[in-house]
């Protein structure tokens, strides 16, 4: 990565090697940060990060436990089943982190009982010059470091996995592929699905003439208003049929109600 990591000797390091103001810095505070920088060495993300266009630093919170054993979680106050990350760990990592961005960073926790993601909610925290995601494991994270810590709270869904170091994964790239010059094509981010409050339309790969046989032939026929217009009535249908939720916000022109009061779905 672009940085010392913080899994490095000394957990503190990091903090001296604080990103620059104008370029995107994003953190994360995690049991296992490593996975989410894994999943930020590849694709869209890796490539954005090789470029310069943004900046990762994962802060593990064993590197701020206090005894021999790294603990960084313990039983829950009143029982009850599994463990609670500790507030000590918790509060010295995010400490870390703000030095790391320069004193001031959104702080993020990941958490099923937080704000849905959204295409809208990622193009708002797209601009947010600092972030620290905060990945939750076991049964939870302590209240009196939320209390004192959390800008905001974010659910990618209504499930639960393991932890939330693949949520901020998730969270992260669907960040980095909105910054300038991430993407190959400037016109993918605007044309993808939730983009424009549809899904995508169906897309087809050019192969050799014998391939191309089954593609609709106004795709192929080099009319790009008809291919627009193609691709919106097909984009119209998929979001009615598998998100109709998605249509009472989208904007849709007279053309778009008329095509759509004609389906019988």
């Amino acid at each position: 990565m672009s940085e010392i990591r913080a899994s490095d000797s000394d957990p503190l390091a990091a903090a001296e090697a604080a990103p620059a103001a104008h370029i995107p810095a994003v953190s994360v505070i995690a049991a296992f940060p490593e996975l989410v920088e894994q999943a930020c060495r590849v694709g869209v993300t890796g490539r954005a990060l090789e470029r310069g266009l943004w900046r990762f630093q994962g802060f593990s919170l064993r590197d701020f436990a206090t005894d021999a054993r790294k603990t960084i979680d313990g039983r829950p106050a009143g029982g009850g089943p599994g463990m609670v990350l500790m507030p000590a760990p918790l509060r010295a990592a995010t400490a870390a982190a703000r030095a790391w961005h320069g004193g001031q960073t959104k702080v993020i926790l990941l958490s099923p009982d937080g704000e849905r993601l959204d295409q809208k909610l990622v193009e708002k925290l797209a601009t947010e010059p600092h972030t620290t995601w905060v990945a939750g494991r076991y049964e939870g994270l302590d209240q009196r470091w939320i209390d004192e810590c959390v800008d905001m709270t974010v659910s990618i869904g209504d499930y639960v996995i393991s932890g939330g170091e693949l949520a901020a994964a998730v969270a992260i790239d669907a960040m980095v592929r909105l910054l300038p010059g991430a993407l190959g094509d400037s016109e993918s981010a605007v044309t993808e699905s939730f983009s424009g409050q549809l899904l995508d339309w169906p897309q087809y790969a050019l192969t050799n003439a014998a391939g191309n046989a089954d593609i609709p032939p106004v795709l192929l026929g080099g009319n790009h208003a008809l291919i627009n217009r193609w691709r919106r009535e097909r984009a119209l249908e998929k979001t009615a049929l598998r998100r109709p939720d998605l249509l009472q916000s989208a904007q849709l022109s007279k053309a778009d109600r008329d095509y759509l009061s004609k389906l019988a779905l």
